[in-house]
C-alpha cells in the first residue's frame, strides 16, 4: 500500500468518529500549547536577563563611602574620594569611563511658578557616557563649563514633565537654593543601578558649581567627590577592575593591607547573574510541567488507539486475510496516531502562541519568541504520537487473522 493510500485510511479514520478525535487531541492540544507558551516564556525571560547583563548598568561598579563601619577612638574621619581617584581609574585597563560626582536627594527645585523635591547631582562630561541617561535633546554639560564655573543644568525628562508640562525647557530657568541655573538640555532615566529618591527627578550641573554654590561647605575642598563610578568595556573582567580600584583607593586614602576599607563597591552584576540562572531553573521547570501534559495527552491517544484496534478487529483480519501484511497494519495505525497528534501540535501552536502573547502583554513584557521553541514544540507532539501509537499499532499488526475474523 502506498504512503498517500495509508495516510487517506488514517485521516479517514479520524473524519469518521469526530468526537473521538476531538476529545483524544484535546489532550496534546493542552500539552503542545502549555510547552509552547510555557518554553516561549522562560526563554524570551531569559534572553531579556542576558540583554541585561550586557548593559552599562551591569558592567558599573559604584563607590561610596562606608557609612556602616564601626568607629572606634582610633577612627580617622570618614574621608571623600577624590577626582584623582576617578583620573587614575579611567586607566585602567578594560575601563570603559569613569565619572566622580556631589549628589544630595531631597533638594527643592523650583520654577517662578511651582516647584518638587528631586536629586541633585554635580557630575562631569563622562556622566552621561558612564550611564547617567540617554540625550533627549539639547546639549550635554561641558569641560567648558566646568572651567568657566557656568550656571547651566541639564534636567531629567521626569522634571521636564512635573515642572514644564512636558514643553520644551531649553533656555528656562531652574533654581536650587536660590542659585539660577539655565537649562541646557534633556536626558531620560539614568541607567544606574543604584538609586535614591524620586529616581526620575534629576537635575545635573557642573561639578565644580555643585560643590562651590550648593553641596560643598567646610566637609569639601577643590577636587573631592561623594561617589564615583567605574563603567567596564563589554566583555571586560569586572573582578579584575574592582580589584584595581580597591589598589588605587587603599593607596589614596593611606589605609594599610591589614585594615578594613572605609569605603564600599556594589555591583548588581551579582545578582542580575542569579537572575538569570533563577529564570533558567523556572524555564526548566515550566517545560517539565508542560512535557507532562503532553505525556498525559499521549496517554490518550494510546487508550483510544486500543479501543479502535478491539473495535476494529474484524476489519484487521478482513485486511490480512486478503493479502496485507502485518507491517501495512501497523504503518496504518501508528500513520493515523501520528496524523492526530500532527493535528493537534498544529492547533496547540496557534493556541500556544496566543498565550504567550497574552501573558506577555499583561505582564507589559516585551519578550523575543525564540525559533526554536515552536520547532521543539511540534516536535514533541510527533514524538508523542510515535512512542504512543506504537504499542496500539504493534497489537493491531500483531493480531491472528482467523481469531480476528471470528471476533465480535
Amino acid at each position: 500500500m502506498s504512503p498517500f493510500a495509508t495516510l487517506g485510511l488514517a485521516f479517514t479514520s479520524i473524519i469518521e468518529r469526530p468526537l473521538r478525535s476531538a476529545l483524544t487531541s484535546l489532550g496534546i492540544i493542552i500539552g503542545v500549547a502549555s510547552v509552547y507558551a510555557m518554553l516561549a516564556l522562560g526563554a524570551g525571560a531569559k534572553q531579556k536577563v542576558e540583554d541585561s547583563l550586557n548593559s552599562i548598568a551591569t558592567r558599573s561598579l559604584q563607590v561610596w563611602p562606608d557609612w556602616n563601619r564601626k568607629r572606634t577612638s582610633q577612627s580617622r574621619p570618614q574621608m571623600p574620594f577624590t577626582q584623582a581617584d576617578v583620573i587614575e581609574m579611567r586607566s585602567i585597563d578594560g575601563v570603559y569611563a569613569a565619572t566622580g560626582n556631589l549628589q544630595r536627594s531631597r533638594m527643592t527645585i523650583a520654577t517662578s511658578v511651582n516647584d518638587l523635591s528631586g536629586n541633585f547631582l554635580g557630575v562631569d562630561p563622562d556622566y552621561l557616557k558612564s550611564g547617567g541617561g540617554e540625550m533627549i535633546f539639547g546639549a550635554n554639560i561641558s569641560y567648558a563649563d566646568m572651567e568657566q564655573g557656568a550656571p547651566v543644568a541639564v534636567i531629567s525628562d521626569g522634571i521636564q514633565k512635573r515642572l514644564f508640562n512636558g514643553q520644551n525647557p531649553i533656555g528656562q530657568e531652574i533654581k536650587v537654593k536660590n542659585v539660577a541655573f539655565i537649562i541646557k538640555g534633556v536626558t531620560g532615566k539614568p541607567q544606574s543601578n543604584i538609586s535614591f529618591g524620586n529616581d526620575d527627578l534629576f537635575v545635573w550641573v557642573p561639578l565644580p558649581v555643585a560643590r562651590d554654590r550648593i553641596i560643598g561647605g567646610n566637609r569639601f575642598v577643590r577636587n573631592h567627590v561623594s561617589s564615583i563610578k567605574v563603567v567596564g568595556q563589554k566583555g571586560a573582567d569586572l573582578d579584575r577592575i574592582e580589584q584595581e580600584m580597591n589598589i588605587i583607593l587603599r593607596r589614596s586614602r593611606d589605609i594599610k593591607s591589614n585594615a578594613p576599607p572605609d569605603y564600599r563597591i556594589f555591583s548588581s552584576r551579582g545578582w542580575r547573574q542569579k537572575a538569570a540562572e533563577s529564570t533558567k531553573s523556572v524555564s526548566y521547570l515550566l517545560a517539565i510541567m508542560g512535557i507532562i501534559s503532553l505525556l498525559v495527552g499521549g496517554v490518550g491517544v494510546m487508550n483510544i488507539m486500543l479501543v479502535s484496534v478491539t473495535e476494529r478487529t474484524r476489519e484487521i483480519g478482513l485486511r490480512m486475510a486478503i493479502g496485507a501484511r502485518g507491517s501495512h497494519v501497523m504503518a496504518q495505525f501508528l500513520t493515523e496516531a501520528l496524523l492526530l497528534c500532527v493535528l493537534s501540535g498544529i492547533i496547540g501552536l496557534g493556541i500556544g502562541y496566543g498565550m504567550f502573547r497574552f501573558a506577555t502583554k499583561k505582564m507589559d513584557m516585551d519578550l523575543a519568541l525564540s525559533p526554536e521553541v515552536p520547532l521543539i514544540a511540534f516536535g514533541s507532539a510527533v514524538l508523542i504520537g510515535l512512542v504512543f501509537g506504537f504499542f496500539p499499532a504493534r497489537r493491531a499488526a500483531s493480531l491472528n487473522p482467523i481469531e480476528a475474523l471470528r471476533h465480535e
